[in-house]
């Protein structure tokens, strides 16, 4: 925490972006993640866990703006079809 000091100059937009995100994209999140932890299969919990961050570049674009890089959109899409993939195989078992 000392390395955030001084906090940066910022509107009541941005920080009202940031209290939601903090709360709702990873506290309610994870409350529904621990609670379905319950029912499912440890591969769908930790595919779970995996697309949250992959999914972030695209919250961060769809609420303030910052178009993610070609990587970034690349790497997503290589994590989202390996999990679809994956998804797949393991319906036919």
């Amino acid at each position: 925490m000392p390395f955030a000091w001084p906090f940066p100059d910022a509107g009541g937009g941005e920080w009202g972006t940031l209290i939601y995100l903090g709360v709702v994209q990873i506290g309610v999140a994870y409350i529904c993640l621990t609670t379905a932890m319950r029912t499912l299969p440890a591969l769908e919990v930790s595919l779970l866990l995996l697309l949250e961050p992959v999914l972030n570049p695209m919250w961060t674009w769809l609420v303030r703006g910052e178009a993610p890089g070609q990587w970034v959109i690349a790497g997503g899409a290589l994590i989202i079809g390996a999990t679809a993939v994956q998804g797949i195989i393991a319906s036919r078992e």
